[in-house]
């Protein structure tokens, strides 16, 4: 997964960039205080996920939205901003999210939790194939955690959820959301296409 951050103070982009990385530590994250020198990155490579300062000298963030999708049609815009009169022309752009700083991890999670667009490293069939979890997805879990001899318990900790949720993703009761997803790749130690069944 690749995502850009952009916000003209380079203690947000740092600080953002630590909390992105704690939720995904195999991401690749690029952060600028230059929105053209952001843009000029989105040349080169595609982005997932963006998450946007709007205020910032230069550009202002709504038309740097628009300029990326342009370049990345399936870019995720996460707008996080100090001001809430922006709201509205924020979620007109069909953004993913609008927090207001300070940003609190939870929220950050969340955000990343209800995107709008699958990730593009995932494939075209993500939302078909992760929706139909409960018989692809579940007897995967299992089974890769049985090979890496994890217990319920151990993945349960690692993840920071109950050993009943393992058993009811594993179960197919329940589905995780992406966020979730991702970590158990990370942990299983398997690509995301493998864990949803097309690798």
């Amino acid at each position: 997964m690749n995502i850009l951050i952009i916000d003209d103070e380079k203690l947000i982009v740092e600080d953002l960039t630590i909390d992105v990385e704690t939720l995904f530590p195999d991401a690749k994250i690029d952060g600028f205080t230059d929105p053209y020198d952001g843009l000029a990155s989105a040349e080169q490579i595609k982005y997932d996920v963006a998450l946007l300062d709007i205020d910032m000298p230069g550009m202002n963030g709504l038309i740097l939205s628009q300029k990326l999708v342009e370049t990345c049609p399936y870019v995720n815009i996460i707008f996080i901003t100090g001001y809430n009169e922006y709201a509205l022309d924020a979620h007109e752009l069909f953004c993913s999210a609008f927090l207001v700083k300070p940003v609190s991890m939870k929220k950050l999670k969340q955000a990343f939790e209800n995107l709008r667009k699958p990730f593009n490293d995932i494939g075209d069939n993500f939302e078909e194939d992760f929706s139909s979890g409960a018989n692809i997805i579940g007897p995967k879990i299992k089974m890769y955690r049985e090979q890496r001899n994890i217990s319920r318990q151990e993945l349960a900790e690692q993840m920071n959820v109950t050993r009943q949720t393992i058993h009811r993703w594993e179960h197919g009761e329940r589905i995780p959301d992406i966020v979730s997803f991702i970590e158990l790749s990370r942990l299983l130690g398997v690509s995301i296409k493998e864990l949803l069944g097309n690798g």
